[in-house]
């Protein structure tokens, strides 16, 4: 899924099929078009960014090497917030983990860590493609912030509580089937 289609699909949860289809066609937003699509986009990295970080962590493992031990978090592809696991020749490697890099006595590293999306634009993938957090998760997120940027609160209530639905369905929280307790008492 790409950034566009969670703009498209937010922009109709907003009533604003008109932008949508002017997304959807290519053609040249108008400016007052292009600010609103500019600010769901920033909507849309913050939920990104969101739910990474508290709800469906992103994983990455790279195998990265260093003459002095000192694997900086700049080489890394993306950001770490999270360091899982530290691995040298297939076994847990010691390591410390400092504000700006790990350090490891090892040469070559295999790190498994979570990180931050990136900051995304309309054609860009979405750092969920392919996972359990679909389109209409992040652009019912999108829309909530939209509306709170744009002063709506009510609205932006309704989208936030969709939003949280929409997680709670993401993360099997809700039940398919009823559920009885046994009744021990009897």
């Amino acid at each position: 899924m790409t950034i566009k289609e969670i703009a498209v699909c937010a922009f109709k949860m907003l009533g604003r099929s008109d932008i949508a289809q002017t997304l959807l066609s290519g053609g040249t937003p108008d400016s007052e078009e292009a600010e609103k699509t500019d600010t769901l986009l920033y909507c849309i990295n913050a939920v990104e960014d969101e739910l990474a970080r508290y709800y469906f962590p992103v994983k990455l493992t790279e195998t990265l090497s260093s003459a002095d031990g000192k694997y900086y978090f700049s080489a890394f592809t993306n950001r770490p917030v999270k360091i899982l696991s530290v691995m040298a020749d297939g076994k847990n490697a010691e390591y410390t983990a400092s504000a700006q890099y790990i350090l490891c006595a090892e040469k070559k590293i295999t790190v498994e860590y979570e990180y931050a999306p990136a900051k995304k634009q309309l054609d860009d993938r979405s750092a969920f493609d392919g996972t359990a957090v679909g389109e209409k998760l992040v652009a019912s997120g999108a829309a909530a912030e939209y509306c709170l940027v744009a002063g709506s609160i009510q609205l932006a209530q309704l989208w936030e509580s969709r939003y949280r639905e929409e997680i709670d369905l993401a993360r099997g929280k809700f039940r398919t089937h009823a559920y009885i307790p046994p009744r021990r008492w009897v």
